[in-house]
Parts: structure tokens; C-alpha cells; sequence
């Protein structure tokens, strides 16, 4: 048997069945972590292997046109284990060589549509070596198919799997993006259109308490606003199942805040839990009072570089917006009354 030619392809266990040549013996292949293959002999090699070792060489007559026999099968196993331990010994002397090693006969498959059952869906390299065989008296062609990427070890029932803990760490290290939203208004397009740097917008007092914390523009949690430490602060308000995400709540009459009765029944848990203390419920906050004038928001143009808004940045915008209510210094926690 000589080797005249090899090409390799990629396929699927779909096209598999269609690329076998008729009345082939198909031999089923097992590797390593119960990799399957397929070492598979036209009738020209099958015919010239059970020759040469029934009659001591190959014939000049066509092959009979039959199906492959167990006798068959048996009697070619011993030159396709050779063939398969030549092919995988020349295929590492190559750059970068495919996973072909360690494949070895298993069994003789029936027919091509036992290739589904047998196989994973995955991708499979297919070699096809043009074969000359009895000195040349005959031409044949032999097909080896492999799995085209090493087999990842299935999961073994009772053995821990690390993958649920190591896809939650990833997950957990994601970052999150929360956006705060102070207020909302509602203005014609024209009035939009005529919007200049310097205008002013007014923000109704009621609106730190509305504050709303938003994830990808999901409402995750209600909050007020107020300071510690000098510092913007925002405090979370439990949502109870009346509140609606699609802020059925938010009403004409200020300015797209509406009524807040529905978080009657939510009890609050504070925002910045290291070093804030006890928070009080809402109920207990001390009265917002005149919060004074907001001062002149500078122009869009005029805020300093995001690597620049640090904690003094902090300090003076909370010199400008008035006395909030510090968060740090609030009386004890107490019963959440209505806030209707």
C-alpha cells in the first residue's frame, strides 16, 4: 500500500454520512477522554487487505460489490491500528499538529446513520489518502476523521465543578454602572431646541427625595439625597411590589414626579454601610428647612475634567446647594410612617 496523496476537510456529523464512499467498512475509533473517530476503507482497500492476507497478494479483478462483513472488519483492524499509529507519528512532525494521537479501533459501525448516535455534535477534520495498493493493480482511498479541537473532559457526577464558582467571581468583578437622577422635566421640543448655555432649569425643593438610582436605565432603587462628610450621599429606599419600574409614578404636576404613596409601606437601609452609623428611617429625618438659594450652576463647559472632581469638588457643591441634612447624625431608627 502506497500513498499517492492526502487532503484534509473540515466537517460536521451532519455532512459526515454524505462524504463516505459506498459499501465502505466504517470503523469506529476511540481516543482520549472518550474522543470517538473514524478510520473508514473503501471497497477497493477492504477487497485488497482480505486478499493479500487470504491469497497472498492483491487481485487484477474488480471487487465484488458487496456490503462490508464482520469478517471483514476483523480482518482489517490489525493494518488500521498500524495505519493510525504512522498517521499521528508523521502528523507531529508538522508546525502546530492537530490532536490526532491516541486513536485506536473500538468497533465496526452498520451503516453511515450510526455516525449521529456514536458522535458529538462538533466539528471534525476528515483526511482523505488516495491510496495504490498490490503495486499498483488497484486504486483506493481511505478516510480518517478526528474531532477537530481536543475534547474537554466531560464533568463527572459527584466530582465538585469549579465552573459555577469561577463564573461568579468573573461576574462579581464586573463593573456596574449606577446613574443617579435627581429630577425630570418635561419640556416642548421648541423650548428644547431653544436651549442655551446658561439657561436655568428649576428643580422642585421635594426633589431630593425622589432621587432615583438607575442601572442601563432600569430603576433600581428610590433614594434621597443628602451629605456626609462634606460629601454627596445618597440613602436607598426599599421598593415594595406597588412601585412601578416603568415609573407609572411620576405624574404631570411636578414637572414628572407624581405621588410617592406607594412607598409607605418600604423601610429604608442605608446607602454607605461602613462608617454611616445607624440610618434612620425616613420618617426620622430632621425637617429640610430652607435649603437656601442653589447658586448659579456654571455652564456645562465650565465643570472641571472628570479626573479632577475629587473631594474638594464634593465640598463645594455641597457649600452651594444649602444645609442638607447629614446623614451621619440621624436619631435612632423608629417606625417607617406613611408617607401619604
Amino acid at each position: 500500500m502506497q500513498v499517492t496523496h492526502v487532503a484534509e476537510e473540515r466537517s460536521s456529523i451532519l455532512r459526515l454520512p454524505e462524504q463516505l464512499p459506498d459499501d465502505a467498512l466504517l470503523s469506529l475509533l476511540e481516543g482520549p477522554d472518550n474522543a470517538y473517530g473514524l478510520a473508514v476503507f473503501d471497497r477497493n482497500v477492504v477487497s485488497a487487505v482480505v486478499e493479500q492476507q487470504t491469497t497472498g497478494k492483491v487481485l487484477k479483478l474488480p471487487p465484488e460489490e458487496r456490503a462490508p462483513t464482520a469478517t471483514d472488519a476483523v480482518m482489517c483492524t490489525e493494518i488500521t491500528d498500524h495505519i493510525l499509529s504512522l498517521f499521528e507519528t508523521n502528523v507531529a512532525e508538522v508546525a502546530d499538529p492537530p490532536h490526532v494521537e491516541g486513536f485506536r479501533v473500538a468497533a465496526q459501525l452498520r451503516e453511515a446513520r450510526s455516525i449521529s448516535i456514536a458522535f458529538e455534535d462538533v466539528p471534525y477534520r476528515v483526511y482523505r489518502i488516495s491510496v495504490s495498493l498490490g503495486r499498483g493493480v488497484r486504486e483506493g482511498e481511505i478516510l480518517l476523521v478526528f474531532p477537530y479541537a481536543r475534547a474537554t473532559p466531560k464533568p463527572v457526577p459527584g466530582v465538585p465543578n469549579n465552573f459555577g464558582r469561577d463564573f461568579q467571581a468573573v461576574v462579581m468583578t464586573s463593573e456596574a454602572r449606577l446613574d443617579t437622577v435627581l429630577h425630570r422635566i418635561r419640556l416642548p421640543l421648541a423650548d428644547v431646541m431653544s436651549l442655551e448655555v446658561g439657561m436655568v432649569l428649576s428643580i422642585p425643593r421635594s426633589a431630593v427625595s425622589k432621587v432615583e438610582l438607575r442601572a442601563d436605565d432600569r430603576l433600581v432603587s428610590r433614594a434621597q439625597l443628602g451629605q456626609i462628610n462634606g460629601k454627596r450621599a445618597v440613602r436607598l429606599i426599599f421598593m415594595t411590589g406597588d412601585d412601578d419600574p416603568l415609573d407609572a409614578s411620576y405624574g404631570p404636576d411636578e414637572g414628572g414626579f407624581g405621588d410617592m404613596g406607594a412607598l409607605s409601606g418600604s423601610s429604608a437601609v442605608p446607602a454607605l454601610s461602613n462608617g454611616m452609623g445607624d440610618v434612620p428611617p425616613m420618617g426620622d429625618f430632621p425637617a429640610m428647612g430652607d435649603m437656601g438659594d442653589m447658586g448659579d450652576l456654571p455652564p456645562l463647559g465650565a465643570f472641571p475634567a472628570m479626573g479632577d472632581m475629587g473631594g474638594n469638588m464634593a465640598g463645594d457643591m455641597a457649600g452651594d446647594m444649602g444645609d442638607l441634612p447629614d446623614l451621619g447624625h440621624f436619631p435612632a431608627m423608629g417606625d417607617l410612617p406613611s408617607l401619604d
